[in-house]
């Protein structure tokens, strides 16, 4: 019988704790951990879209040439304009392994991401964004090569 008190008394205590112990935590703000904007697309390039495309946002951040962290978004059904927002993959401690980013955004024609099929339209950040960015613009305005 004392052991169940201790039991609960223990379970009342982090009931209470948990919740609280972030409640001034900065990290709670995960506004800060996105990127937010507008994908549109180049007038001249609207005949190569197509109803089957998906669109892909890809976030990843570049480091000696590679992609690191890199976070795939897929849409099968979307009009452009599409506001959008993007957020990185959050660690154990609650931050993100980078502060910076690039978008890249691209249509897919044959399912398969890594491919490159005839048609398909790509734009991206002129660099890297930094998390916490509003208002972004991204422009489908030339084809993936």
């Amino acid at each position: 019988m004392n052991t169940d008190r201790f039991v609960l008394l223990f379970s009342l205590i982090l009931f209470v704790w948990i919740p609280s112990s972030g409640a001034n935590n900065p990290t709670n703000d995960m506004a800060s951990f996105s990127i937010e904007g507008v994908i549109d697309i180049k007038p001249e390039l609207k005949a190569k879209l197509s109803l089957t495309d998906r669109l892909v946002i890809k976030l990843f951040h570049p480091k000696d040439g590679i992609e690191m962290d890199a976070k795939f978004s897929i849409i099968s059904n979307f009009q452009l304009p599409l506001e959008f927002r993007v957020s990185p993959y959050i660690v154990m401690d609650g931050t993100t392994r980078h502060e910076k980013y690039v978008i890249e955004v691209f249509t897919d024609k044959d399912q398969d991401v890594l491919a490159i099929a005839d048609g398909e339209l790509l734009g991206r950040t002129a660099g890297t964004v930094e998390l916490g960015s509003r208002d972004l613009q991204i422009i489908l305005n030339l084809l993936r090569k």
